[in-house]
């Protein structure tokens, strides 16, 4: 692959998941393409679909929404954190964000978990 841009931003699971069905669809036509390719994107859209059962596109862009909404900002990295890992515990939100006890409030960790759960399907 090469890179056609070096000014764009990272993608999140779901969106890499995209890309890989729509690069699966494709491959599909081309008969050309090697067994290898077609081997790494079936092997990674299975691991990102097991990675997050059940996240959908509407999931990812009801909780950035929210994420952008919230009260104190957010780094867009830590947001892409939160989308592909969907913290459930204070714990796990600690990972993942600089200096959170300094910039988070115990109440603002509640909402911060409360919005993740709301935007994000169960987990399994």
């Amino acid at each position: 692959m090469e890179v056609k841009s070096d000014k764009v931003a990272s993608l999140c699971n779901r969106e890499v998941l995209s890309l890989l069905d729509e690069l699966k669809a494709s491959t599909k036509q081309n008969v050309k393409s090697g067994n290898q390719l077609a081997t790494v994107v079936y092997e990674a859209s299975q691991y990102l679909q097991n990675l997050n059962t059940g996240q959908s596109e509407k999931n990812v862009t009801d909780l950035l929404s929210a994420l952008l909404q919230f009260k104190v900002q957010l780094t867009y990295n830590e947001k892409l954190m939160i989308v592909n890992t969907l913290p459930r515990t204070s714990l796990e939100l600690s990972l993942l964000i600089n200096n959170y006890d300094d910039r988070l409030t115990e109440e603002e960790i509640q909402e911060l978990l409360d919005i993740v759960a709301k935007n994000s399907p169960e987990p399994t």
